[in-house]
């Protein structure tokens, strides 16, 4: 049986120093916005400090292809996105989606492919990179998010923040170097 996807989303971030967390959507759209809420979600919490990780939101809406030089200037370990699928699936349901799944399931309200983008972002920095699809129930103009991706919106905010607050490499490199654990 598969990991589930925030079982599979804490290996990822578990060794990252940097980890940026790119929403990406259209808000206008009903419940293609729930990359963008879950980012906003994330900005909402508590701040992070001591853990050892620095994180970075970015709200990119349908351009995410805008953010390449922040992120290329961030270096991060670890990309993420999230952005509405189509999976297939009941609206709601949440995947950790790796870069071939990417181009065939998150929905095309952007300008480029997140396959191509995943791809230059991993050449040009090296990061790896995931994406966390929300399956979506309806995407029309000018609707309000439906309740399922309103709740899967919620909870993949609450299970990101605590794997983002998550002892990171920094903060275990201080334990062993004081001789804690």
């Amino acid at each position: 049986m598969e990991a589930a996807w925030d079982e599979r989303l804490r290996a990822l971030i578990e060794p990252a120093a940097v980890v940026a967390v790119l929403g990406i959507g259209n808000e206008l759209m009903g419940d293609d916005a729930a990359g963008i809420l879950v980012v906003r979600g994330l900005r909402e919490c508590s701040p992070r400090e001591g853990c050892g990780r620095t994180v970075c939101l970015f709200e990119c809406h349908t351009t995410p292809e805008n953010f390449t030089g922040a992120i290329e200037r961030l270096k991060p370990d670890l990309v993420l996105m999230v952005d509405a699928a189509d999976m297939g699936a009941a609206a709601g349901t949440t995947a950790l989606l790796d870069a071939a799944a990417m181009g065939s399931m998150m929905h095309s309200t952007h300008t480029m492919p997140l396959s191509f983008l995943a791809e230059y972002i991993r050449r040009t920095s090296g990061a790896a990179v995931a994406a966390l699809g929300i399956q979506a129930g309806q995407i029309m103009l000018d609707r309000a998010i439906s309740r399922e991706v309103a709740a899967a919106v919620r909870q993949a905010t609450g299970k990101i923040d605590a794997l983002l607050r998550t002892p990171g490499p920094a903060q275990e490199q201080r334990a062993i170097a004081g001789g804690g654990h």
